[in-house]
C-alpha cells in the first residue's frame, strides 16, 4: 500500500501525462495519488482532479513544502514521490513495493529523458544513472525527489524535505535518511522527465550548479543557489 505524492505548479501541459502513467500502473496493491498544487494560475488543479484521489491547493515553500504536505496527508505507510513533468515506468510501484521489503527504509531510482535528444540520453545516463549508483557505493546517496520512496515513519523522523533549501533538498534528505537505516538504489526503478530546464540552461551550467550544491552538502555549508526555487 503506497501513497504517491506529486507537487505541481502551472503544469497543465504535463500533469495529465504524469497522472495517467500512475493510474495505468501494473500493480495489484492499493495506492493513492495525492497532488499538492502550489496555487497554479492555469488548469493544473482542474486536470489533476480528473486523475488524483486527493488534490490540495496550498502555497507551500516550493516542491519541498509540497512534498511534506502531501506526506502528512498520506494514509499509507510507504511514501512515493515523483514530479508533475515526469512519466513513471509501468512497474514503478511494483518495484517500490518489492524494494521496500525487509529492512530497507528508502529507495531511489534512475532518471531518463522524456523524448530526449542523443545528448540528453548520454548526459542523463552519466549524471542520473551511473553517477547515482556509483556514489551510493561510496555511501553518498542521492534519491531524486522525482523518483524516490520512503517509509513514512522514517521520513518523518528524518524531518522530511528541508523547506529552507532552494533546491537539493532531495540529496539533503537522502544523506539524513541513510543514517537511520538501509537505503538502496534500484536501476530498474526508472522514470522519464522533461528536458526543458536542461535545454534552457545547458548541461555545463547545470553541472556547475549541482556540483557546487553537492560540495556544500558534503561540507554542511549553506546552498546559496536560487535557480530551482525560481523555475518551479
Amino acid at each position: 500500500m503506497i501513497s504517491v505524492i506529486v507537487p505541481a505548479r502551472n503544469e497543465e501541459e504535463w500533469i495529465a501525462r504524469c497522472l495517467r502513467s500512475l493510474k495505468e500502473q501494473k500493480y495489484d496493491g492499493e495506492y493513492e495519488i495525492i497532488v499538492v498544487d502550489g496555487n497554479s494560475d492555469d488548469r493544473t488543479p482542474e486536470i489533476a482532479g480528473k486523475y488524483a484521489d486527493k488534490v490540495y491547493s496550498a502555497h507551500p515553500k516550493g516542491p519541498a513544502g509540497a512534498r511534506d504536505l502531501g506526506a502528512k496527508k498520506a494514509k499509507y505507510k510507504i511514501l512515493a514521490f515523483t514530479d508533475a513533468d515526469c512519466v513513471v515506468s509501468p512497474y514503478w510501484l511494483s518495484r517500490i513495493e518489492q524494494d521496500m521489503k525487509g529492512d530497507v527504509i528508502a529507495v531511489g531510482g534512475v532518471i531518463k529523458p522524456y523524448r530526449g535528444r542523443l545528448i540528453d540520453r548520454i548526459m542523463f545516463k552519466i549524471n542520473s544513472d551511473w553517477w547515482v549508483r556509483i556514489s551510493a557505493r561510496l555511501g553518498i546517496y542521492q534519491l531524486y525527489g522525482n523518483n524516490c520512496a520512503y517509509r513514512k515513519d522514517k521520513f518523518m523522523k528524518a524531518g522530511g524535505f528541508c523547506t529552507k533549501l532552494s533546491f537539493f533538498e532531495d540529496t539533503d534528505l537522502s544523506m539524513k535518511i541513510c543514517k537511520i537505516g538501509k537505503v538502496i538504489i534500484d536501476k530498474h526503478m526508472w522514470i522519464k522527465t522533461s528536458t526543458r530546464r536542461f535545454r534552457e540552461m545547458g548541461y555545463a551550467k547545470l553541472f556547475r550548479i549541482n556540483l557546487d550544491a553537492f560540495i556544500c552538502t558534503l561540507l554542511k555549508k549553506p546552498i546559496k543557489t536560487e535557480y530551482f526555487a525560481k523555475k518551479r
